[in-house]
């Protein structure tokens, strides 16, 4: 995998800015805070440190597991198939493990490198690439490895990559859309910031990144029509703000840390220990 240049990287922040400004200004969920801010430090930070560290070593993880396997990359019966519908099943499949694996970052062993994303206070699209390593490379080997067993190769998968990228970005971003008769059927920004937020109501919920449908199988499924959450950030809990204190965090000797679900609440919706 070719790992982006400074410049490219650069240029698509500046080109996203001007995007989700603009979009910001017709739809915004939240009223819009100034661009240069505390929290916004690390979320810049972390633009060019997911790709270039946390991805570079997730794909070279995810190499290793394959190889590590013996399976050999040979003809396999999705050839067959046209790319367009290759990549609509490896969408399709990519969501239901993603959401799986998503469901196992929310329990208590893996939760305390899944905080460190749900740790943004002011979500929105630049708090996509807000990740642990460890969360990166273990949701790309708990996606692509059964794919690739599955007998999706190169091109296929090489196409949904980026997608499935890009839609993270926009779906992190501070839009009021749920796309009305299709909120069921495609992720929104407003079905996704619900995952986000503090309050009761929207814990451990919407963990699909394309499907919402996934969701209302397994349910897990919140989008209250013209409601739009107001708080977010990790519950009774408290994250480092700096890049390398987040990256440190889940490996810091602590008090025992609980998922989103574990936190109890009063009648007045008070966290308690």
């Amino acid at each position: 995998m070719r790992v982006p240049g400074l410049v490219p990287l650069v240029l698509t922040l500046i080109a996203l800015s001007l995007i989700f400004a603009l979009l910001e200004r017709i739809g915004a969920a939240l009223p819009r805070k100034k661009l240069l801010r505390r929290e916004r430090t690390v979320d810049f930070l972390y633009w060019f440190f997911t790709p270039w560290v946390s991805r570079t070593a997730s794909t070279f993880a995810v190499f290793l597991v394959i190889a590590s396997l013996g399976k050999k990359s040979s003809s396999t019966w999705f050839d067959h198939q046209s790319l367009a519908i290759q990549i609509i099943e490896l969408l399709v499949l990519t969501d239901l493990l993603g959401y799986a694996s998503h469901r196992l970052f929310h329990s208590r062993f893996l939760w305390k490198f899944h905080a460190i994303h749900h740790s943004a206070e002011d979500v929105d699209w630049l708090a996509a690439t807000r990740l642990h390593p460890v969360n990166e490379i273990l949701t790309r080997i708990a996606q692509v490895v059964p794919l690739y067993l599955l007998g999706f190769r190169g091109t296929p998968l090489a196409a949904v990559a980026p997608i499935i990228a890009f839609y993270a970005i926009f779906l992190h971003a501070n839009l009021r859309w749920d796309f009305g008769p299709l909120r069921y059927v495609i992720a929104s920004p407003s079905f996704h910031r619900w995952h986000h937020t503090s309050q009761e109501e929207g814990l451990e919920r919407n963990f699909a990144g394309l499907f919402p449908w996934i969701d209302l199988l397994f349910g897990t499924f919140h989008m209250p029509r013209g409601v739009q959450p107001q708080k977010f950030g990790v519950v009774n809990e408290r994250v480092p703000t700096t890049l390398i204190a987040q990256l440190a965090y889940p490996f810091r000797r602590q008090n025992p840390i609980r998922s989103q679900s574990e936190i109890s609440y009063t009648s007045d919706g008070h966290t308690v220990a």
